[in-house]
């Protein structure tokens, strides 16, 4: 049995238990969406890289007027962990908020814009067995060659996001 592909949208991290201290906020036409683990999460990764702990912080850029999503990761010591951008196709939204089915790829990219490509074989599956339809894994081949493009050509991540950066309150003061 295969499962059916997900929706990523605006403001779900406002719905989980394991994250704290969500905010929201629109740039020009960017939503911008921070969130911080709370310390009853457990242990998230994507791929090898630890991105959840108690206190990571994650931001979720909706770029594109939502067609494209890019996540940056931070532990909790405010040092970068890498960012993730979703492979996704946007879905009509209504009101402020976006929606787009989750195509199951996506991009680490480092600081240093090195990528790796993720979930290929998952990505394969789902196209062999229909869960992907053809224009959906158009769609996503289109993003990943786009994405790639642009980072190879330092448009991507936008600067906004690139030079991102954050102060973590000292829990020690003297």
């Amino acid at each position: 049995m295969n499962k059916p592909l997900t929706t990523i949208a605006s403001g779900e991290w406002s719905q989980s238990p394991h994250l704290t201290d969500y905010r929201a906020e629109w740039l020009s036409d960017m939503l911008v969406e921070r969130a911080t683990c709370g310390p009853d999460i457990s242990m998230y990764q994507i791929d090898q890289h630890v991105i959840g702990a108690p206190g990571y912080v994650w931001f979720r850029f909706w770029l594109t007027n939502g067609e494209h999503i890019l996540e940056k990761y931070f532990d909790d010591q405010g040092q970068v962990i890498g960012m993730y951008a979703r492979i996704g196709m946007a879905a009509p939204h209504k009101g402020r908020g976006f929606s787009a089915t989750n195509l199951l790829l996506g991009l680490w990219i480092t600081d240093d814009a090195h990528i790796t490509v993720l979930n290929e074989a998952e990505f394969d599956d789902a196209v062999q067995t229909g869960d992907v339809s053809p224009i959906e894994a158009e769609h996503a081949e289109q993003q990943i060659r786009e994405i790639t493009i642009s980072i190879t050509h330092k448009r991507y991540p936008p600067p906004i996001v690139r030079n991102l950066t954050i102060a973590m309150p000292d829990a020690n003061p003297q």
